[in-house]
């Protein structure tokens, strides 16, 4: 027999929500090299260019992987700690990463591991086993 509180309360509304979030997901990653600049700005930089686009596909990642926690755990506190992962992330992983990259005279190589735990939602990613094991101790 199924669980009661499999995907409770409002399971279809939630299922929704997982299944946006998942599509929104693959959407921006197979439009990695979109160019969202283009729809604000005209004539900007490639330097600008390239910091406004990782900067919307890092809130666009990162937002939807809210998105999937609450769907998922349906519980305000994980998805307050999950902006606060989110913000953490913003001001200690990518504007340190656009310094490094625009700042320093420093190889690109050396620095691609930042590039990919930043703009792929890793940290929100590793979330949800988090959150679930901490669920299931309770």
């Amino acid at each position: 027999m199924i669980s009661k509180d499999l995907l409770q309360p409002n399971r279809s509304l939630r299922l929704i929500l997982i299944i946006t979030s998942l599509l929104g997901l693959g959407i921006i990653f197979i439009g990695q090299h979109f160019d969202y600049s283009s729809f604000f700005f005209s004539g900007l930089s490639s330097k600008w260019s390239f910091i406004f686009n990782r900067s919307i596909r890092f809130l666009l990642n990162d937002n939807l992987m809210l998105l999937l926690i609450y769907a998922l755990f349906y519980d305000r506190k994980y998805v307050k700690f999950g902006l606060a992962v989110e913000l953490f992330g913003f001001f200690f992983l990518l504007i340190p990463y656009f310094i490094l990259r625009y700042g320093f005279t420093i190889n690109s190589m050396y620095i691609s591991f930042i590039h990919r735990l930043i703009i792929n939602p890793t940290l929100m990613l590793l979330l949800i086993p988090a959150i679930y094991i901490q669920k299931s101790k309770k």
